[in-house]
């Protein structure tokens, strides 16, 4: 019987401890190298988003001002419709246009026609008013003045460069009712129809681009605003379509679509009335803000305040150094 030689059995193959954690550790150094990069690729494009939904907001501003030769009322103390009301036909959402109750007695509790109608205008959103950087919720849950699913807005149009107040002006403030900016709030009125004409008031009228006297490629005309959780600053409430807080004791909340460039961008600190009224984003270093001419610029959060109170007025004569910005 032939010798037989035992043939020595293959050793198993496969990652030793070491060789493993090795692995890991690459991988995650990998993971840590791209991630920074991937997240800045996502919010380039979101600032692209932001910056062409505030391109549209012009657009929407520019045609309605060549329709009725003037600029909309920023805000219609008295009814609770706004700039962004006005707007609705001129950004291809003219299926909410047309359910704006102008000219109609109501709010948004019972239930006639116009109340609907008032609830269905805060409920919708128009994502042409949303920042896509922004985060948090899209509507708020809670019911805030009747109204429960009330839409949020990213852009607030710009009021002046001298406004402190989010009410109407005292002796001491200036509210938004005597900015010096493009958008004015109105005392009550009866707003018969989208051109903003007041019942035997002939003289309320919104601005035209001719009052625009810095030029419109020096004056802003509308900025991001920052959604702020309730708890931190229960007041900054930036609502889009129908604003019944408006008119609360003849007008006290107008920063739900009008915003100052009297204080600095991205505040931090105890919230006060400078927060619901200032600017803001969730952009790193800065925002965006369109300006009279329909152009979007990204300014700088460190804006000095003698340029930012310059662009946030529509007739002081100032010469503005386009690097400024």
């Amino acid at each position: 019987m032939p010798l037989t030689i035992p043939t020595p059995k293959s050793e198993r193959s496969g990652f030793t401890l070491v060789e493993l954690l090795v692995v890991i550790a690459i991988i995650g150094v990998m993971v840590g190298l791209l991630l920074p990069a991937v997240q800045a690729a996502r919010e380039a494009a979101r600032r692209v988003h932001c910056s062409n939904n505030l391109k549209q907001i012009g657009l929407g501003l520019h045609n309605y001002e060549s329709t009725y030769r003037r600029i909309p009322w920023g805000a219609k103390g008295g009814w609770g419709l706004s700039w962004t009301t006005d707007i609705l036909g001129f950004i291809e959402q003219t299926a909410l246009a047309d359910i704006v109750p102008y000219g109609e007695p109501g709010g948004p509790t019972g239930g006639l026609p116009e109340s609907q109608r008032f609830r269905q205008l805060a409920q919708t959103p128009v994502m042409t008013f949303r920042c896509p950087s922004q985060y948090g919720p899209i509507a708020f849950g809670e019911s805030i003045d009747q109204i429960p699913g009330r839409v949020l807005n990213s852009y607030l149009g710009i009021g002046g460069g001298n406004v402190d107040s989010d009410n109407y002006s005292t002796s001491t403030t200036t509210g938004f009712d005597r900015g010096d900016g493009v958008f004015l709030a109105t005392d009550f009125c009866h707003i018969v129809n989208a051109t903003d004409r007041c019942d035997n008031v002939p003289e309320q009228r919104g601005k035209a681009f001719a009052d625009i006297l810095d030029g419109l490629s020096n004056t802003a005309m509308v900025g991001e605003t920052r959604y702020i959780e309730f708890d931190e600053c229960g007041i900054c409430d930036h609502f889009s379509l129908y604003h019944p807080d408006i008119d609360v004791g003849n007008g006290q909340d107008f920063s739900e679509v009008l915003g100052s460039l009297r204080y600095g961008f991205n505040l931090k600190g105890a919230p006060s009335a400078r927060d619901e009224i200032s600017l803001g984003s969730y952009h790193p270093g800065g925002l965006h803000i369109l300006m009279c001419d329909g152009s979007v610029r990204f300014v700088n959060e460190a804006m000095n305040d003698e340029v930012r109170h310059a662009i946030g007025s529509r007739a002081q004569h100032e010469v503005i150094d386009a690097s400024q910005f």
